[in-house]
């Protein structure tokens, strides 16, 4: 799938982290905003979804995948979708609570993601890892 325009690790260091290197959740909101200010048909709230999706998928990989491996944000060709794509060093898939505890922190961000993303999917990586991908409409 040839998707445009694109924003990667390689390509963007928007958190000040080395070339090819995506280390925080305000570095990935960077490149989403980046992405999207130009467009003529992308709401604010889309945008906040988006911004939130990427960093509960981020700080997810930091804490529970065991360290962020990829980062990926690029528009689909009629720019009404923004696909994200975080990867991680655990195969295990992310999972959430059944009924988190309303006074306890944690526990809800795959349930966000879900629900903000239009698709979700996610791809054991050959050797190890995975790869989690999601859509946001604009």
């Amino acid at each position: 799938m040839d998707l445009h325009p694109t924003a990667t690790t390689q390509e963007s260091t928007a958190d000040g982290g080395p070339p090819g290197e995506m280390t925080t959740c305000a570095g990935a909101r960077a490149v989403i905003t980046a992405l999207l200010r130009p467009l003529k048909n992308a709401s604010r709230h889309a945008e906040a979804d988006a911004h939130l999706a990427v960093s509960e998928l981020i700080s997810n990989a930091l804490r529970h995948g065991g360290g962020l491996t990829g980062f990926t944000a690029d528009l689909d060709p009629d720019a009404t979708r923004l696909r994200l794509q975080v990867e991680d060093t655990s195969t295990e898939p992310p999972h959430s609570r059944p009924t988190p505890d309303p006074t306890t922190p944690g526990g809800r961000g795959w349930g966000i993601i879900k629900r903000l993303a239009v698709t979700c999917s996610v791809a054991i990586l050959p050797g190890a890892g995975k790869r989690i991908t999601v859509t946001i409409a604009i």
